[in-house]
């Protein structure tokens, strides 16, 4: 179980990315992982998640309790299922080849990578509206460029914001994952010191903590508040959910695996709290004072007294906003594309088709109609917690933390299961999507679909072991009777 890229023959499954990183390209350490998730948490749309808790109705400390509870799970999956990137040096869609099978890993790579282009759209939209704001406090005019013109259901000012926004992404990856490396060693921290700016403003417009937290949320006892709050631990984790299959893309650049569960510890459960305890702060200010809590960070900047510093907290929030999006929206898709055509794309073509792709999102149209589009892309989401469970069921405990490296970039070998695809993986998958999708469709089963995430790999994980015991492929089969031969011998 050897990663040396001479053992791997050239063929139609590989390319310099899709193989094994290299020692000299191991160098990510754990402040790395830190910085990544300061950029990754530190901005806008998680600002609304958090936020929005505040105006579904829990308290500042509920909040609190829920953030630190999903941080926690989501950093057990994280860590297991990145510890085959630190170990193998290899991308999602490859390690997806373990379990789907040589053919089948490109069905779960796409779907990760459909969802991944809708958010990047989305989110682009979102980090142009502060862009917007910023140039517009300064610049006034701005706002009335083409007057009544409006093009593909957008206004121009519009347009040219989400444009410059979306041009900013492509300076981000331009040397590689290197470059991601050293732009958010700096995005994060910048990001952050808005936040303690906010969180000082929000202190001083409440009179201190005392009057924030002591706003009652409308859940009185435990028994009230524990469906609830596991509803919301479940959309915490769901928001990341996506990010939990492909975080082998970048452990894989790991210095060790040290780094990594070191880094990810700091950088979840840690920063992820304090990060929540100034947002819950700054929200609830906002309540103490207006009455009613303002989950958008943009529209809380509004009423800073100074245009200034309402432009430079705006560009700041949503330099934050390229962080998120290259790392959670761009990364998958980029080696999704590159795992479906080898010979013809690479990480940094895959990436700027991903950039160019989310253009034809159209998000101002997409928000016009949110709802739906959201139920689509959770429903689509539900299939990729499932994903994860398989491919921790295969990692952990069908292949006990070993691969067969060469059989990874082959047609012959133990991972070509039957015609490129493992039934068995694809059962799992269904069977966990639909139950914990049911609740959608089905009433009676609505408090199964509040924890959709937790239900869907479960079921995938269980199933998908059992199915391999029951019916192990025929490699698999083999191999098994060898190891046991030669432990008898």
């Amino acid at each position: 179980m050897h990663n040396d890229k001479s053992e791997i023959n050239a063929n139609s499954l590989i390319n310099h990315d899709l193989a094994p990183s290299s020692k000299e390209e191991r160098t990510w350490k754990t402040a790395n992982f830190v910085s990544m998730w300061m950029g990754a948490l530190n901005n806008i749309p998680m600002y609304a998640v958090i936020g929005g808790l505040i105006v579904l109705g829990f308290s500042p400390l509920q909040v609190i309790g829920i953030v630190l509870v999903a941080s926690l799970i989501l950093y057990a999956a994280l860590t297991l299922n990145g510890h085959t990137g630190s170990k193998f040096g290899i991308p999602f869609p490859v390690i997806a080849r373990t379990s789907y099978g040589i053919r089948g890993a490109n069905i779960p790579a796409l779907l990760r990578g459909f969802v991944a282009i809708m958010w990047l759209g989305i989110q682009t939209f979102a980090g142009s509206t502060a862009l917007r704001m910023a140039i517009s406090s300064i610049w006034p005019a701005w706002n009335n460029l083409g007057g009544d013109l409006t093009i593909v259901g957008i206004d121009l000012p519009g347009l040219l914001s989400f444009l410059i926004f979306w041009s900013l992404h492509l300076l981000v990856l331009k040397s590689g994952m290197e470059s991601l490396k050293k732009v958010q060693k700096w995005t994060g921290p910048i990001v952050g010191v808005v936040i303690i700016g906010m969180f000082i403003w929000a202190l001083k417009i409440a009179g201190g903590m005392g009057p924030i937290f002591s706003l009652a949320g409308k859940y009185d006892t435990f028994g009230e508040a524990f469906s609830p709050f596991l509803a919301a631990v479940t959309g915490v984790i769901g928001y990341w959910a996506t990010l939990i299959l492909n975080v082998p893309d970048f452990t894989r650049f790991a210095r060790s695996q040290k780094d990594q569960i070191k880094g990810q510890l700091i950088g979840l459960p840690v920063i992820f709290t304090i990060f929540t305890f100034a947002t819950v702060t700054i929200v609830g200010a906002t309540s103490v004072v207006y009455q009613t809590p303002i989950a958008d960070p943009i529209e809380t900047l509004k009423h800073f007294n100074s245009p200034i510093l309402i432009a430079l907290s705006a560009l700041l929030l949503s330099s934050a906003t390229v962080t998120v999006n290259v790392i959670a929206n761009m990364v998958s898709p980029a080696y999704d594309l590159a795992n479906l055509f080898p010979k013809h794309i690479d990480f940094k073509r895959g990436f700027y088709i991903t950039a160019f792709l989310a253009l034809f999102t159209f998000p101002w149209e997409i928000m016009k109609n949110s709802e739906t589009i959201f139920m689509m892309l959770n429903m689509i989401g539900g299939f990729l917690g499932p994903v994860a469970g398989v491919m921790i069921a295969h990692y952990f405990i069908i292949n006990k933390r070993n691969i067969n490296m060469k059989d990874l970039y082959s047609y012959q070998g133990e991972y070509m299961y039957y015609k490129g695809y493992n039934y068995r993986a694809f059962f799992a998958t269904m069977a966990g999507a639909i139950l914990a999708l049911i609740g959608q469709f089905v009433p009676a089963m609505k408090s199964v679909y509040e924890v959709s995430w937790f239900v869907g790999i479960i079921i995938a994980y269980f199933m998908y072991i059992a199915l391999m015991r029951i019916h192990p492929p025929t490699q698999v089969a083999k191999l098994d009777f060898i190891e046991e031969e030669m432990t008898q011998a």
